[in-house]
């Protein structure tokens, strides 16, 4: 199954060169590729100071929180930067 990784912004063209599927701004990482948000940023050649806010499973968390397969990662880039870390507590 592995874990669906949504892209966002500037973030899509990479999705785009990385996955041929042809869903737009969505990379399928193999299941054992990564254990944590900082692994999936690593295969997909992005660096955490490009992101602004990181989520699995819709919850706000930060870049050592682990995966699993069937999870669920949405990688926003910084130019999309929300107020979230005033209202929700990063899940680890």
């Amino acid at each position: 199954m592995g874990v669906r990784v949504k892209l966002f912004g500037v973030l899509k063209d990479k999705a785009q060169r990385l996955d041929r599927s042809g869903m737009v701004g969505i990379v399928m990482v193999e299941e054992g590729r990564a254990k944590t948000i900082s692994d999936i940023l690593s295969l997909l050649n992005l660096k955490v100071e490009e992101t602004s806010h990181l989520f699995v499973n819709n919850d706000y968390c930060g870049p050592m929180r682990t995966v699993r397969d069937g999870d669920t990662v949405a990688i926003f880039p910084r130019d999309m930067a929300l107020l979230y870390k005033w209202y929700f507590t990063k899940k680890q």
